[in-house]
């Protein structure tokens, strides 16, 4: 699924390495971080689960 996540968050997701995360929009923007709800700088990333059923 499609989320929108700023810079530190990005991180401790890729940090903690239970989810496969590719960065899918261009150049970082303002956006509305998904994870921690602050406007920062960031961009659309592809998140889903390591190891689940992709139906």
């Amino acid at each position: 699924m499609k989320r929108q996540f700023c810079l530190p968050c990005f991180l401790e997701l890729q940090k903690a390495g239970k989810h496969s995360i590719k960065r899918v929009g261009g150049r970082n923007q303002k956006i509305t971080c998904w994870r921690c709800k602050r406007r920062r700088y960031g961009t659309d990333y592809e998140i889903s689960r390591k190891g689940a059923k992709n139906d």
